[in-house]
């Protein structure tokens, strides 16, 4: 061996001195569980700490880069620092988005998921798209269409980006300040890490209630996370731990990663205080690695782990746009063994981009990339190829735009907004089922009059054109007391002038219906109430299977866990609360699911019937029905369950159209013309209060 050959070895032997294989292998594991949660893969529904255990390695690993350079040369040489970042980051990124642009247009219809995908790259390209889906996290669940939110997985990348922006600022003002006071410039970084550590802790938990799209998306409530790792960076380089505590501080942490990934944490306000847990994990890990092998050390740099952390960022990128494209060819969900092949075809293309694209630019362990440019021109070069992907999208979005305005598609929107329309006082400007609690008066109001009140959720709502041609030319009331993802049921709150504090929206629009009834039961005018709702979901034989990677909003499955203790005491309640009113009460059944948006299914061509067997539909269970009909027995009379399903379905298919109208606007919802064609199965009801 030549004696350049053999500076260039040890050259590249003392970079590898650095390597931790075992930080790899903690990747590989975060990979596994967050690609397993987005498959819905059993035993990893809390897969989603994946993300926290890679925020607190990006804190950890980056300070150690630079402060070792610190360390070495007395200065951080910021250029290069970023030229780095921008080689090992915007390559694969910039490839991935210009494949979804791509995808999307022959995979996603024009009218929402196209141009939602073209301005979410634009995001992504511009490192914000965490802010993108932040302003947009409070989407209605109604008209949800496949193949939206492509690109949501890039919301904890702009998050990591952004804290790639921030960091060398704080080193920068620990630096200054160690100069001018003359302290030790790994002391002031630990106690300004320490402080803002303790803010965004303090701001997570107080955004969680309230604010909960944005104590998850924002990088403020999440800056503690990659701060953790800050803070290990300079504790664990000064600290040295002995043998036997590392190989406690490694146990526990793979337990409570462990723990995690299959008990999971719960997710309503994440990443709250629960987050802390994880991140912990991660820590205890790292530190357990700072030294001679543990047997957790051993255990993470098994190979496979260790591959699948050098490929985990190229994976990160691809698999969720694969699922969502895959949704969006089928339609709905695809099955299990559909969305593992979908994430192990994110796999292949991950090694792909390793091996062809992010080798190219960009190399470790002390090898050379194939391409080296200037800190300068990579610098300039990554934000060229930027910014074409954001103009690329922009043109993606314009096309969308305009190819949405074509006749055929038109039709198609159409079909997707024929929903009831409520009038203006009762909902906001974008809202089209109220999300405030109180009545909305659908016909003018006589306290004269007899009323008919139809009272419930999105599956009560959707049957207010029925009831509103039943009523018409009729000197009845009609009232709603609906909202979304908000059962009928008796709040039973306390008395008192606190009684509504601290109470959710729905309580107290279940509050204030129940007093209207029982002040209209007082008079001699009569009143008719209907109950309906998604009664299903909230007895928890079906939850919503959308794949969702937000944070919980008003239709998720966090949300619909929260209501059930509600309702699995206060609809009973109700039941019999009304039965002791004598209030006449019909019930309306549960309405068959769909497994695909009828209209965008009857508008794409694609390999299947949008007319699908009984078995392939959400239809109501037997269980279901039993139990309503144990319910009525409390009410009063001769209480009426209302089942329309005979309309949409046969003995062996459920029809998408009926007599050239398609029975729904989405999977779940009836559409507004096919629910006026019902108008007879509610006559009865508003007959009997005449």
């Amino acid at each position: 061996m030549s004696e350049a050959s053999a500076k260039g070895v040890a050259t590249a032997q003392r970079t590898r001195l650095n390597y931790r294989p075992d930080i790899d292998g903690i990747r590989g594991i975060a990979a596994i569980g967050v690609m397993g949660f987005h498959a819905k893969v059993p035993g990893l529904e809390g897969g989603f700490i994946g993300l926290d255990l890679f925020f607190v390695l990006s804190g950890y690993v980056i300070t150690n880069l630079l402060l070792n350079e610190y360390d070495k040369t007395g200065s951080i040489k910021w250029g290069a620092f970023y030229a780095r970042r921008a080689r090992r980051l915007i390559p694969a990124k910039a490839t991935m988005l210009l494949g979804v642009l791509f995808l999307s247009y022959f995979l996603l219809t024009p009218l929402g998921a196209q141009q939602e995908t073209a301005r979410s790259a634009a995001a992504a390209a511009g490192f914000v798209s965490n802010f993108f889906f932040w302003q947009n996290a409070d989407v209605s669940y109604f008209g949800h269409q496949p193949g939206t939110g492509v690109l949501l997985h890039t919301w904890s990348l702009s998050v990591e980006e952004q804290f790639y922006l921030m960091l060398p600022l704080v080193l920068i003002l620990a630096l200054v300040v160690a100069r001018l006071f003359r302290f030790d410039v790994r002391r002031i970084l630990l106690v300004g890490c320490l402080a803002l550590t303790a803010g965004s802790i303090f701001l997570a938990v107080a955004l969680s209630d309230n604010h909960p799209e944005a104590a998850y998306y924002l990088p403020f409530s999440r800056a503690y996370e990659f701060l953790l790792g800050v803070a290990l960076s300079l504790v664990a380089a000064k600290v040295t731990l002995p043998q036997a505590l590392r190989e406690v501080l490694g146990a526990v942490g793979l337990a409570l990663i462990a723990y995690c990934m299959i008990w999971t944490l719960p997710t309503a306000g994440y990443p709250d205080l629960a987050a802390l847990v994880p991140c912990a994990a991660a820590a205890l890990l790292v530190w357990a690695g700072c030294g001679a092998d543990t047997v957790a050390t051993r255990f993470l740099k098994f190979p496979l782990f260790v591959w699948l952390g050098l490929l985990s960022y190229g994976w990160y990128l691809w698999h969720w746009p694969l699922l969502v494209l895959g949704e969006s060819v089928n339609l709905a969900p695809p099955p299990l063994a559909a969305r593992v092949g979908l994430v192990m075809l994110g796999l292949l293309v991950a090694w792909l981009s390793y091996r062809f694209i992010e080798g190219i630019f960009y190399s470790r362990g002390g090898a050379k990339s194939t391409v080296n440019f200037k800190p300068r021109t990579a610098i300039l070069s990554g934000v060229t190829a930027m910014a074409l992907v954001a103009s690329l999208a922009g043109g993606a979005y314009a096309l969308a735009r305009h190819e949405a305005t074509s006749p055929e598609w038109a039709a198609v929107q159409s079909q997707l907004d024929d929903v009831p329309r409520m009038p203006a006082s009762c909902v906001d400007a974008e809202d089209l089922i109220p999300q405030k609690p109180g009545a909305c008066e659908l016909t003018p109001y006589d306290e004269d009059r007899p009323t008919v009140v139809l009272w419930g959720d999105s599956h009560a709502w959707m049957f207010i054109p029925a009831l509103q041609e039943a009523v018409a030319d009729r000197e009845v009331n009609l009232v709603a007391f609906v909202m979304g993802a908000c059962p009928p049921l008796d709040p039973q709150l306390p008395t008192g002038k606190g009684r509504r504090a601290g109470r959710i929206a729905c309580e107290v629009n279940n509050d204030e219906a129940l007093a209207f009834v029982k002040e209209r039961a007082k008079t001699d005018a009569g009143i008719q109430v209907l109950l309906g709702a998604s009664w299903e979901r909230y007895r928890g034989i079906e939850s919503p299977s959308l794949m969702d990677q937000r944070a919980p909003n008003p239709g998720s499955v966090e949300y619909i866990k929260r209501i059930r203790p509600l309702f699995d005491t206060g609809t009973p309640q109700l039941f019999r609360t009304l039965g002791e009113l004598g209030v006449p009460v019909d019930v309306i059944a549960p309405t068959v699911g769909m497994p695909r948006n009828p209209p965008l299914c009857l508008a794409l061509a694609r390999p299947y019937s949008c007319d699908v067997p009984v078995g392939e539909t959400s239809q109501p269970g037997s269980a279901t029905r039993a139990w309503l009909e144990e319910q009525m027995q409390s009410l009063a009379g001769d209480p009426r369950l209302i089942d329309v399903n005979s309309e949409i379905c046969d003995e062996s298919t459920c029809h998408v159209k009926v007599d050239d109208t398609v029975t729904y606007f989405d999977d779940q919802h009836l559409s507004a013309s096919f629910v006026r064609t019902l108008e007879g199965y509610f006559e009865p009801s508003v007959e009997g209060v005449l």
